[in-house]
């Protein structure tokens, strides 16, 4: 795929042909724009061989509206200054916006409420902090898709803003007088006192629409829903949409979609040979820093060792630190290890976080040269990767989309950092497709799940959505109250279950009655339940029947150590692949024991409080397992540093020497009192210890 432009990449060429590239790139700035800036964005990378044109190219560079790229040394007219202060932000000293984001601004200044939709190199982020800069706001909330963004978040903010405003991540954490609150919208609905800002963002929007199949989509717009009613002012933010489903006027609000981007990307196609093939003569050619998208990590080990064996290594002496403790403090034979030494890595999302965190930041450093993600990559978390390698065509089993391809191959080039960014594509592109976002708790179009619409105000639902709601406000088994607490839960579900309890109470009370843990038939009575109505005999994330969710809960309770967890693994007889043992329990560990049993744990706890209590019996209380579930058993610290960057391998060891407190504003405040002199750390140890600290 050619746009012509390439040869402006040419340093070379741009050296014998300066002003007549500079007249050329003025005339595509007349007649095709984007092409014009693609074309201009190629040249700056080699402003040093166009000197004599400065003023020039200075001129070109505000016609084609990128102010960020104009040097600090430009030599500029009175008309220009003003112009430059216009694209400047209030209270981001020295930053200066591109006359798109500038466009943006100033809808959002003037308290309209925006939905955006801009290409991943747009720079949405920083209108996010140039209206916390703006000081109109106390309370701000920005809604993101991942933990792991919550944590690149937070770090930017705090670095930005942590003198002036509270960085609020967790539902337990305490309020100041300004506050930025950033989450996922789980932890936003976790929330037990209302937030109620001035204004909020909401990261990654198309993910309001439920035709891509995410299951969170829907607690997405729960939380969309209760931000909108607070009438606080609101910014959306995605990429590559088209269209959406809603009038502006219904909403109050300014639809702007640009095809601005402030990198140029060339795609080139390589379907010669198979894909291993093809993947190993692109990265043969390739010196820069890679991300190579993968369909799974199973894939992306398959790819790694293969390119590896080939001959294809980067190592670093960086890498091999990080591989070494890898091996001592998981597992020897853990491949990730072996593709660190030769400056390769996976990031997936079953990964620790603060593993997945120091992988990338290896990558962004330089240590690292290729970096296999699967999806992981489409959810916005930055890099500097010059070169985007697109191996599979899919998320799983399931091939991806036009808008999931485009929001990959977005990711190649990075502002001021890599000029143009490299796609290489190993299959045929998707089909053409318009997408388009649906906002179902506002059109509730069908489809739209009785959990999300339960939450609604009476008065917002429509006439089919109150018809479809009558049989449950009409039963008096579970009330409507409960339902709602339990987020993301099918409402008929929760009934289904409450109906069975409450027909056999006899035979359940014994069961479900318990406090504090557990004990002989409680838990796999409880795990079957779970299973069998509220996930409705569905497996996931590799759980596929009640026996096993009692098997691997159960297993967990017994031994309440993550290493002792991996060697029961390890030592299973069907385990032959040590790596598949490990990562197995660690997508365990990180979606379950973190995330499904703590959320479907806590809906049969209220489903049998609500229950028990109507008919005057004794229930049970499973708080405490609950805690200790999503806390893995170990220190609340231990969770809460590992989504800040630190393993908890470091934090037990700190725990032996300090009392870093239960609750998260307590721990975060008192671990820049730890002294790394004082604990016995390797100088990887030290290094990730180091970085957290300083981004609190």
């Amino acid at each position: 795929m050619s746009t012509g432009t390439e040869k402006f990449s040419n340093p070379e060429w741009l050296k014998n042909n300066g002003f007549s590239a500079l007249a050329e790139i003025s005339q595509l700035l007349d007649g095709e724009e984007n092409i014009g800036r693609d074309a201009l964005i190629r040249a700056l990378e080699y402003r040093n061989l166009l000197r004599q044109y400065d003023s020039i190219l200075s001129a070109l560079t505000q016609r084609a509206g990128l102010y960020p790229y104009l040097p600090d040394d430009a030599e500029l007219s009175t008309g220009d200054l003003v112009n430059l202060e216009y694209h400047s932000a209030d209270g981001l000293d020295g930053i200066v916006l591109h006359s798109a984001q500038a466009k943006v601004y100033r809808a959002l200044m003037d308290g309209v409420n925006v939905i955006l939709s801009a290409p991943t190199s747009f720079g949405k982020s920083l209108l996010i902090d140039a209206m916390i800069a703006s000081g109109k706001f106390t309370d701000v909330v920005v809604i993101v898709p991942t933990i792991a963004l919550i944590d690149e978040t937070r770090r930017r903010l705090s670095r930005r803003f942590g003198a002036s405003f509270k960085i609020i991540t967790h539902p337990s954490q305490v309020r100041a007088k300004r506050n930025v609150f950033v989450l996922t919208q789980e932890r936003f609905v976790e929330f037990e006192e209302a937030i109620n800002p001035q204004f909020f963002v909401l990261d990654e929007f198309y993910k309001l629409s439920p035709n891509r199949g995410d299951e969170r989509t829907f607690v997405l717009n729960q939380a969309f829903y209760q931000l909108f009613k607070s009438g606080a002012q609101f910014f959306l933010i995605g990429p590559n949409v088209q269209d959406i489903t809603i009038n502006e006027t219904d909403l109050n609000f300014r639809f702007f979609r640009f095809d601005f981007t402030t990198v140029a990307t060339e795609i080139r196609y390589e379907q010669r040979g198979t894909e291993l093939e093809n993947a190993l003569e692109i990265c043969k050619g390739l010196g820069e820093p890679t991300l190579i998208f993968c369909k799974s990590a199973t894939s992306a080990y398959v790819l790694a060792r293969h390119l590896i064996s080939q001959g294809i290594s980067a190592p670093t002496p960086s890498a091999r630190e990080m591989a070494d403790w890898l091996r001592q403090n998981y597992h020897p034979k853990w491949v990730l290890a072996d593709i660190l030494d030769q400056g390769f890595a996976v990031h997936h999302g079953s990964l620790p976080r603060s593993i997945a965190y120091h992988l990338l930041r290896k990558f962004n450093e330089g240590s690292i040269r290729f970096l296999m993600c699967t999806s992981t990559i489409i959810e916005g978390v930055n890099t500097s990767a010059k070169n985007i390698v697109i191996y599979d065509n899919k998320i799983a089993t399931k091939k991806f989309d036009q808008f999931t391809f485009n929001n990959i191959k977005g990711r190649a080039g990075r502002m001021l950092k890599h000029f143009v960014g490299h796609v290489y594509v190993l299959h045929t592109e998707p089909d053409p497709e318009l997408p388009i976002v649906d906002f179902p708790s506002f059109t509730q179009s069908d489809g739209s799940p009785e959990s999300l619409l339960i939450q609604l105000e009476q008065r917002d639902l429509s006439e089919r959505s109150k018809e479809q709601l009558r049989y449950l406000h009409a039963q008096d088994i579970l009330p409507i109250e409960v339902m709602r607490q339990n987020n993301g839960v099918d409402p008929r579900k929760q009934l289904d279950l409450a109906t069975e309890i409450s027909t056999n109470a006899a035979k359940y009370h014994p069961l479900l009655s318990w406090t504090g843990y557990p004990t002989g038939a409680q838990l796999p009575e409880a795990c079957r339940l779970i299973y069998d109505y509220l996930m409705e005999g569905h497996g996931r994330d590799g759980v596929v029947s009640a026996k096993q969710l009692t098997f691997f809960v159960s297993r967990f309770a017994h031994l309440k150590s993550i290493p002792r967890l991996f060697q029961a693994e390890l030592e299973n007889p069907q385990n032959t692949d040590p790596t598949e043992a490990i990562e197995r329990v660690l997508k365990f560990l990180r979606q379950w024991c973190e995330f499904h049993f703590p959320k479907y744990l806590s809906a049969l706890d209220k489903i049998q409080k609500s229950v028990f209590e109507r008919m005057g019996m004794r229930p049970g209380d499973y708080q405490v397992f609950g805690a200790s579930i999503k806390h893995l058993f170990m220190h609340p610290a231990v969770t809460v540093l590992e989504e800040y960057g630190l393993p908890y391998k470091i934090t037990l060891q700190i725990l032996e020497k300090y009392d870093l407190g239960e609750d998260v504003d307590t721990i975060i405040s008192n671990l820049p009192t730890v002294e790394a002199s004082q604990l016995s750390l390797t100088n990887f140890e030290a290094e990730m210890l180091g970085d957290t600290i300083e981004n609190l």
